[in-house]
């Protein structure tokens, strides 16, 4: 494998932003106000170049201020290695250049998977302990001491090279017994070390033509260049570039956007910045893909390629090798020209199989095999050609030539080379046929191949034929086609991205190509442009003999992330795409989308594009739906509502909601089940606003499904803001917040919420607490509103399956008391009002048992809706005081009964039965119970235990009674009226002369009096 260490001496790149970083105590680490009066709000113009950079570097300070502050408060979690040696470099000098080399402590087998290993830009801290909190970094004997990571481990070397912002003490103790020291990762400076360097700039450089386009744009400018405007339209190249375009298969907006880039490519006159506007499934990496494609065909351009995230690089790449398949000429020659590269782990490269051929990395070691001067292509002709003219010699050869017209450049390889290259091939895998077939003995074939006694077209004859051709190609290959004579990784590797017409990176990494002797670039296209801080787009902007520049993003969506509040209100989190909107730039709409059924897309275009977005022909055809699930509310659009969500607070202060959580749980189980009975292939993402319940669906879902795309079922749970550019076939959003204020806090983001609504193409289904986004006056109550009014808004206890779900996570959190109230979902097929004493709910309370819990609530269901027992239990057969007459034990698991009684309740002019839930008690406490309430109900009147008696039937169903109110028959001080609070105020405790044993004496002398 190629070794990490560049030959070439580097220095410390970031110097200034590093220095201020070491010069932080921890109390200025912990200040969240340190850079408060120094953050400036980023204005939308600039005076010049230097004003423009300036107003980046204090909110780029404090940005890294704040990463490095969360990363303090979450020390818990970070990762830590202990390190076994530390040696000075040999760059080491005094008073402040303290760089060393450390060696990390050896793992076994066991640890290797989980351990933490420094990388390049790692800002780190030694300590003697693992620290678990913030004032272990601070012990008194041993303060922590922070370092950057100026390398990596190469082959055949365990250093590690990192600069530190004070000299590191690690000496042996008494007993050859060395000191503890370990290093726990902070954060990384790469990208801000990067974002610095682009700040500050040689301003007179011929890199900063983009730059001076920008800082002082104004939209009254005219946007087309004149000069080429007269020249294009007499030009038949325009009407060929149609034509091509045409083969595309693009609908007209996608054609206009990469016609007009071509164009704009085409102009020397003048320096633009063009911009695509892609909203959801509009197309933009195919519009991207295409316009690479186009721009491949015309050699000798050079156009760099980059968005903020490695998932989007590698989108456009697999979407642009999609469409060159099939169309290279021998199936790879001409991929020299493309060129991806990056940190192959952070991309995940070894899952991408399809992207080797240009992934740089691997390139380099296929043609540090190829350009090998002892085992290489040169080497390998010339033993070829030896082999060829004297049979007797060593057939030990290795061709490299599927390698050399496959990864190196057409600009160096020309065409008819290949062609010979692929003849040989051709005429070698003859040979070693023809070989096969002739039997004769080696002197013979020997003979054969130099030609003696060979008359006719026998197979000796055809073979002597053709190793004379193939003697005569390779002699060809080695006169006219040599391998450049690089012998180190790093040279082939500048070789590549120097003769490449197209390269992929992210927008920082396109900082290694700042080299002064890099081959200049024509042209820059920035996908998810509007996701990419300002800032940090200075870095490609700044490409050397940069002329154009494409951004291609939907400022409707998610910006960049930023961890500071201060430098969230200065607009740090701004794009360059967002910023020249502002201002009134034109922007080319990619207008047809091509991801979600209408019902879908029905509610974020009409919200966020105005209504400008049409879907295209594909989704509105019929066979485009698929249904996974049975039931309305598992239609192509959904709210569901789940009104008996709590919000709760994780660790790290983000929000879940169980309840929620449950549920998807109980959909993402249907899904897969159904998909295995119907061996349809599904693709489900789960997603949420918040990290804490992004993490709690995932434990919930533990390992149970597969995450790989390709396999028949998947499962994705991202954060609403990793989900960005992405797509499912079924979406389900948890939306967590469930309170009485209405409050939804950044959910209400209206760019977060078009995310979230634009991710599915079949299914859509939203989870939430509809009562509380109603409230909130955001976006989010006009989605409820909307689902109400199309009639896509179901309850979750509609579903049996998810009902049960809610249940038991209640159940789980010790929250029963929210399914006790009337219009909870328990109840919504009740004929009958419930109530429910303290004692009850105190009882539920301490009741460890979930089937039990499950077993009561299912009863008091049955009970609401009318349905009864046919005999009364037996224990209360036994019993003869007053209340035994209207009590009712019902057996739940043992040793559980639940008493219940009828009761009568005044609403309005109405008197009305309702059932009392008395409690739910083993056995041996049921008659303490009994004997306080026949205190009660023996002093009620003939009226009331007559009305609680009576009952009215409707097939197998009890249904209330009602009785207008005879305000002159009864008396206020009637005890009917007054047995509710009386019930209310009793306690279920043991009272001097209530115990079992003393009910059960007077029950005796009882009966032997009626004797």
């Amino acid at each position: 494998m190629m070794g990490t260490v560049d030959k070439k001496k580097k220095e410390v790149k970031g110097q200034g932003l590093i220095d201020l970083v070491f010069s932080w105590s921890l109390a200025d680490v912990m200040n969240n106000v340190l850079y408060k009066n120094k953050v400036e709000q980023i204005p939308k113009t600039f005076s010049s170049a230097e004003h423009y950079f300036r107003s980046f570097i204090d909110p780029l300070v404090e940005e890294t201020h704040a990463d490095l502050r969360s990363k303090f408060t979450t020390l818990y979690y970070a990762p830590v290695c202990e390190i076994f040696d530390v040696r000075q470099h040999k760059d080491f000098r005094l008073p402040n250049n303290f760089i060393y080399n450390i060696t990390l402590r050896r793992l076994s087998d066991s640890e290797k998977d989980e351990a933490y290993e420094p990388e390049v830009g790692d800002l780190i801290a030694f300590t003697d302990v693992k620290p678990k909190r913030i004032d272990d970094l601070n012990r008194p004997k041993r303060p922590y001491t922070i370092a950057v990571v100026q390398g990596m481990k190469g082959e055949g070397s365990f250093k590690i090279p990192v600069i530190s912002s004070k000299p590191i003490v690690f000496e042996k103790e008494d007993g050859g017994k060395r000191d503890k020291l370990f290093a726990v990762h902070l954060t990384n400076l790469t990208t801000n070390i990067r974002i610095w360097q682009a700040l500050h700039p040689n301003l007179t450089g011929d890199n900063m033509k983009i730059i001076n386009s920008v800082v002082k744009f104004d939209p009254t400018v005219e946007e087309k260049c004149t000069l080429c405007s007269a020249e294009q339209n007499m030009s038949s190249h325009v009407s060929s570039l149609r034509e091509s375009i045409g083969t595309f298969g693009m609908d007209g907006s996608q054609e206009a956007a990469i016609l007009n880039c071509i164009i704009t490519r085409e102009c020397h006159h003048r320096n633009d910045v063009k911009l695509i506007w892609g909203p959801p499934g509009t197309g933009k990496t195919k519009t991207i893909s295409s316009l690479l494609f186009a721009l491949l065909r015309k050699k000798g351009s050079r156009t760099l390629t980059c968005a903020p995230t490695n998932v989007a690089v590698i989108g456009v790449v697999k979407k642009l090798l999609s469409l060159l398949s099939g169309k290279l000429l021998y199936d790879t020659y001409g991929l020299g020209d493309v060129v991806l590269f990056g940190n192959g782990e952070r991309m995940k490269i070894d899952d991408h199989e399809d992207l080797c051929d240009v992934f740089l990395d691997y390139r380099v070691s296929v043609l540090y095999r190829c350009f090998a001067p002892f085992s290489g292509w040169s080497s390998s002709i010339v033993r070829l050609i030896g082999l060829l003219e004297d049979p007797e010699a060593e057939m030990s050869i290795v061709l490299c030539t599927e390698g050399l017209y496959t990864h190196l450049p057409t600009s160096f390889l020309k065409l008819e080379v290949v062609k010979n290259m692929v003849r040989v091939l051709d005429l070698l895998q003859t040979l070693k046929t023809s070989i096969h077939n002739v039997h004769v003995s080696n002197e013979d074939l020997r003979q054969a191949l130099i030609g003696k006694g060979v008359t006719g077209r026998t197979m000796k004859s055809k073979l002597c034929k053709t190793r004379v051709e193939c003697l005569e190609v390779l002699k060809f290959l080695r006169d006219e086609f040599s391998v450049p004579q690089f012998t180190e990784y790093y040279q082939i590797k500048e070789f590549c991205l120097q003769s490449a017409c197209l390269i992929f990176c992210t927008a920082s990494s396109s900082a290694k190509l700042q080299s002064g002797d890099m081959t200049p670039f024509e042209l820059l296209i920035i996908d998810e442009a509007a996701q990419l801080k300002e800032c940090e787009s200075t870095i490609p902007l700044q490409l050397p003999g940069l002329r154009h520049a494409i951004l291609v993003g939907d400022e409707k969506q998610l910006p960049a992330m930023v961890q500071s509040k201060i430098c969230e209100n200065a607009d740090f989190g701004r794009s360059l795409f967002e910023r020249l909107v502002i201002l009134g730039h034109r922007k080319q709409l990619l207008g047809v989308q091509y991801r979600m059924l209408p019902s879908i897309s029905l509610f974020p275009n009409k919200e966020f594009y105005c209504k400008q977005i049409k879907d295209g022909s594909n989704v509105r055809e019929k066979a485009y739906g698929r249904r996974f699930l049975k039931g309305n509310i598992f239609g192509s659009y959904s709210f569901i509502d789940v009104t008996s969500g709590k919000e709760q607070f994780d660790d790290r202060h983000s929000r879940k909601n169980m309840v929620e959580v449950s549920v998807i749980a109980e959909i993402v189980s249907k899904l897969y089940k159904e998909s295995l009975a119907s061996k349809q292939k599904v693709r489900v993402g789960c997603l949420s606003p918040y990290n804490a319940q992004v993490f709690a669906i995932q434990q919930k879902l533990g390992k149970t499904y597969s995450t790989d795309a390709n396999q028949e079922f998947s499962v994705n749970v991202r954060s609403v803001d990793g989900f960005q550019g992405g797509e499912e076939d079924v979406i389900i959003i948890s939306t967590v917040r469930c309170n009485g204020n209405g409050s939804v806090g950044f959910l209400s983001n209206c760019q977060r919420t078009n995310v979230a609504l634009t991710r599915a193409r079949y299914c859509l289904w939203i989870l939430g607490n509809s009562a509380t986004l109603l409230n909130s006056g955001s976006v989010w109550k006009k989605l409820v509103l909307d689902s109400k009014n199309r009639g896509c808004f179901y309850n979750a206890f509609e579903d049996k399956n998810m009902g049960q779900a809610i249940t038991s996570a209640l159940i789980e959190l010790g929250q029963l008391n929210l399914l006790f109230d009337m219009n909870s979902p328990l109840f919504q097929k009740a004929k009958w009002k419930v109530c429910f004493s303290d004692e009850f709910t105190k009882s539920m309370s301490k009741i460890p048992d979930t089937d039990i819990c499950k077993e009561v609530l299912s009863l008091l269901e049955k009970l609401s809706t009318g349905w009864r027992l046919l005999h009364k239990h037996e224990i209360l057969g036994n019993l003869d005081g007053p209340s035994s007459q209207f009590l009712e034990l019902y057996d739940v698991k043992e040793p559980f009964k639940l008493i219940w009684s009828i009761d009568i309740l005044r609403e309005n002019s109405n008197e009305i039965q309702v059932i009392k839930i008395w409690d739910i008690l083993p056995s041996s406490q049921i008659f303490t119970l009994v004997e306080k309430l026949d205190s009660i109900f023996g002093n009620c009147k003939v009226n009331y235990m007559n009305r609680c008696m009576c009952k009215c039937t409707e097939g197998n169903t009890i249904l209330p009674m009602t009785w207008p109110v005879n305000t002159n028959a009864l008396s206020s001080n009637d005890p009917m009226h007054k047995l509710a609070s009386q019930l209310a105020g009793v306690s279920l405790q043991d009272e001097p002369g209530t115990s079992k044993k003393q009910y059960w004496k007077r029950r005796e002398v009882h009966k032997k009096g009626k004797k």
